[in-house]
């Protein structure tokens, strides 16, 4: 009985899982759409200090939101390691930051990179074992 239970809150949360993403990617098109009116600001004052700037901010916006609806429709160590990439890289292009903060990303980023090929490695090595 507990095991159809937990079965039954495990498929649930998927499914919850699954309408979120939903709900996400309709975020997404209203957010690529809103892209438009940027885009035009962007032209309009770019010729400005951070004109640029502002609009990679809601392109990375945009991005960063779509790699988490692939890690909320399949969760594996690959998306997450994704979207935690470009979160860091998003803070680090469109924030003001230190040289110690820029050193400290790049850094995770490279142990990001590093943490995902030893995955695929891995990975490839149980194929072949199989």
């Amino acid at each position: 009985m507990w095991d159809k239970i937990r079965k039954w809150l495990y498929e649930t949360g998927e499914a919850v899982e699954l309408v979120m993403a939903g709900v996400v990617i309709c975020a997404i098109f209203v957010a690529a759409i809103a892209l438009i009116p940027e885009f035009i600001h962007y032209w309009d004052s770019r010729m400005q200090a951070g004109a640029f700037l502002e609009f990679v901010d809601a392109v990375l916006d945009i991005v960063i939101g779509i790699e988490f609806v692939k890690m909320l429709c399949k969760p594996n160590s690959k998306n997450i390691i994704e979207v935690l990439i470009f979160l860091i890289s998003r803070h680090m292009i469109v924030r003001e930051t230190t040289a110690l903060e820029d050193l400290l990303a790049v850094i995770s980023i490279c142990i990001l990179f590093y943490f995902r090929r030893f995955m695929d490695a891995t990975k490839r090595d149980r194929e072949m074992e199989k």
